[in-house]
């Protein structure tokens, strides 16, 4: 069985094979950095979810500090005047 084009399908075959590998090599690379880049984002949002703890007030002095507001403006009364009697 003779193709007469099978040197030439084969150096193809061998050049889509090679340009494949190189575009592996290149595409775990990348990925690579990626992933290095990932976990120094992960890194730094620990860091500053860290940080922000320490900042701000936690949500239990954030609800106790609002608790007389919410119920001054839901538990209160009104003269004949529309003025706000507690």
């Amino acid at each position: 069985m003779d193709i007469p084009f099978l040197p030439l399908l084969l150096a193809l075959v061998f050049g889509v094979g090679l340009v494949a590998g190189v575009y592996a090599v290149l595409l775990w690379s990348k990925l690579s950095r990626v992933e290095g880049k990932m976990d120094s984002l992960r890194t730094n949002c620990e860091h500053h979810h860290q940080d922000n703890e320490a900042r701000f007030i936690s949500r239990l002095e954030h609800d106790l500090e609002h608790q007389g507001l919410w119920e001054a403006i839901h538990h209160h009364e009104h003269d004949f005047r529309g003025r706000v009697r507690r």
